[in-house]
């Protein structure tokens, strides 16, 4: 099998923003499928799931306490309250990697108590509240659009 260019890019990225210790949990690569990957890193408490799809990178941050559950970054920015939801909105492609991860290194303490096995669940309930409201502010933003309105969209 064709080794994962994924791990060797998370690492070397993980290093360039500071982080030292981390443990490569799994990870899976898809040379056929446009080099699509997953690499999942264990950080403290928190687990990070590097995602490469159609060659677009990915960050997704979980708690080690329930290793399968994931959260998008932008969801998580919201319930941190480091970014609105109008902020998310406003992009009009994803966020630089780096960005992502300089931010992760930043804010590491918070997250590591929030993702914590005694706060996970509180966490997770943020988080899934942020990812509704994005989502449900994605919607009604393309209704607005959809409206004819040029002064609404």
């Amino acid at each position: 099998m064709e080794e994962n260019p994924l791990v060797k890019d998370a690492r070397e990225h993980l290093k360039a923003v500071g982080f030292k210790d981390f443990e490569l949990i799994r990870e899976r690569y898809d040379p056929e499928n446009f080099g699509n990957g997953e690499v999942i890193f264990r950080i403290g408490r928190l687990a990070v799931r590097f995602q490469r799809d159609r060659s677009q990178d990915f960050v997704d941050l979980g708690s080690t306490a329930t290793p399968e559950r994931f959260h998008q970054f932008d969801d998580v920015d919201i319930a941190m309250g480091w970014r609105s939801v109008e902020q998310v909105l406003a992009k009009r492609e994803p966020e630089a990697l780096m960005s992502v991860l300089s931010r992760l290194f930043q804010n590491y303490p918070s997250l590591e108590d929030a993702f914590s096995d005694e706060q996970e669940r509180f966490t997770r309930a943020r988080v899934e509240k942020a990812a509704k409201e994005r989502g449900e502010a994605f919607v009604a933003k393309l209704r607005r659009g959809y409206s004819g309105d040029p002064d609404r969209g």
